[in-house]
């Protein structure tokens, strides 16, 4: 499923960077179709992340302060959070001492190193107050849906730069906490399920109860969000149902985990290279931002084709792209062992 989601990106990121914008028609249906699915692809990730992270976390039945996955996931979170911000590092501006605003823009590693520490957090309170972790996540994942709005629609002026970037994109954020962290909190109670429960993964009952989710939640989500709205007189479940996008789009998840499952018990023989591309997705992702955004050093694709390309061009482009990475992937044990002693293991 990571691995899925890495190669979504790879050619969602490249096509929406270097694709002219004469051939952005909503109205063609392979345009339509491909920006569909490009909208699945942080969804899917970010339920994922917490998905396997609380499905490993569980695994650890050592007490809150003494378990080795606790104290991996605080390092981890706080790993891609600082990552995030070395990305957008551009040197020759720094060379200058100009401090852009562009270097504090939040984007998914900012979220998903914040999800981590979420995950960590409620699993704290869940054993100081002895209470159900799983329902603690579908209770979190459920409010920062719902407060959505409130924090897209706040003043956050008053903040600095840095702080005020976490909750709105007003200032280039592409990304901000609020709303992905719920998916990554409803990724994870699913995570806590298979990890009681890891036989579902194999049966059939999980997969078509999934399937059912999704289809009941793109189809009925919104009249659900206005019978709601009717019964509580809750502005928000209303601004949820005339922009449904973040139920809506949880329905395609629990369809897309179906399908996987599904895959995962057809296809008993996946090849190592793609697993191992699901594994380094946090390589994938720094490489693949330095060469398209021309970070760091001002030099990169967008560089020379910032949306320029055709649409023949751009897949093209968006294969080779592609390729390359798997490339780098099945090559990666090799590239690690000519790099610094300090370096090794850090990439």
């Amino acid at each position: 499923m990571r691995a899925y989601a890495i190669l979504m990106m790879l050619q969602g990121h490249f096509i929406d960077t270097l694709l002219a914008p004469s051939f952005r028609d909503l109205g063609n249906p392979v345009f339509s179709a491909w920006s569909f699915m490009r909208g699945m692809t942080a969804p899917i990730f970010f339920f994922a992340s917490g998905l396997i992270f609380v499905f490993l976390l569980m695994r650890d039945k050592a007490p809150f302060r003494e378990n080795g996955r606790v104290r991996k996931g605080l390092r981890r979170g706080v790993e891609l959070i600082v990552i995030g911000y070395i990305l957008r590092l551009s040197f020759p501006q720094l060379l200058t001492f100009h401090i852009y605003p562009a270097l504090f823009a939040v984007d998914v590693l900012h979220c998903i190193g914040l999800s981590l520490l979420s995950l960590i957090a409620v699993f704290g309170l869940s054993r100081y107050f002895r209470l159900s972790y799983p329902l603690l996540l579908g209770l979190g994942g459920a409010l920062v849906f719902y407060f959505h709005f409130e924090f897209k629609n706040a003043d956050w002026t008053f903040l600095p730069l840095a702080l005020e970037n976490y909750f709105t994109q007003s200032n280039g954020s592409v990304f901000t906490p609020i709303p992905w962290v719920g998916y990554s909190m409803l990724g994870g109670v699913l995570g806590y399920a298979l990890n009681r429960r890891p036989q579902w993964a194999f049966g059939q009952i999980l997969p078509l109860a999934l399937l059912a989710s999704g289809l009941f939640t793109h189809y009925c989500s919104s009249w659900v969000l206005v019978q709601l709205y009717e019964a509580t007189g809750w502005q928000n479940f209303l601004a949820h149902a005339n922009f449904n996008f973040l139920a809506w789009r949880l329905g395609h998840v629990f369809i897309a985990v179906a399908i996987f499952i599904w895959i995962a018990q057809l296809w008993q023989n996946i090849p190592k290279l793609l697993l191992r591309i699901g594994s380094e997705t946090l390589v994938i992702y720094e490489v693949h931002f330095v060469l398209l955004y021309s970070t760091w050093f001002g030099i990169g694709l967008s560089t020379f084709w910032y949306r320029s390309l055709t649409p023949w061009q751009a897949a093209f482009g968006a294969a080779l792209f592609i390729a390359f990475f798997f490339l780098l992937i099945a090559n990666i044990d090799r590239i690690r062992q000519y790099r610094w002693p300090w370096w090794r293991e850090k990439l």
